[in-house]
């Protein structure tokens, strides 16, 4: 929470008034999270059709969890991905929640 792209963040909502503060949020969710949740949420989608994803898994904590994740790591941590931990992410964080249960 002391990153350098968190005090930035921090100023500018500060300078905001409650209008231009909204509008920043908006900004935010519609150009950012929104649709990495709708990307996520087609992948998702065709994982289930093919029998690959279970099949409750098109659910809000499963839908949030990776855009949460890369917003936490890119502007919190202020840190890029390599490709090793991309992979890692998907294969311990993300890819659990959507196995079918083969039991």
């Amino acid at each position: 929470m002391c990153s350098r792209p968190i005090f930035a963040l921090r100023s500018i909502i500060h300078e905001c008034d409650p209008n231009q503060a909204e509008r920043f949020h908006a900004l935010i969710l519609e150009g950012v999270v929104e649709p990495a949740v709708q990307l996520l949420r087609e992948v998702v989608r065709r994982g289930i059709e093919r029998g690959e994803v279970r099949s409750d898994a098109m659910n809000g904590p499963v839908l949030n969890a990776v855009p949460a994740m890369m917003m936490y790591r890119s502007k919190v941590c202020g840190s890029e991905w390599s490709d090793r931990e991309i992979e890692e992410m998907a294969d311990q964080f993300m890819l659990p929640p959507l196995r079918p249960d083969t039991g």
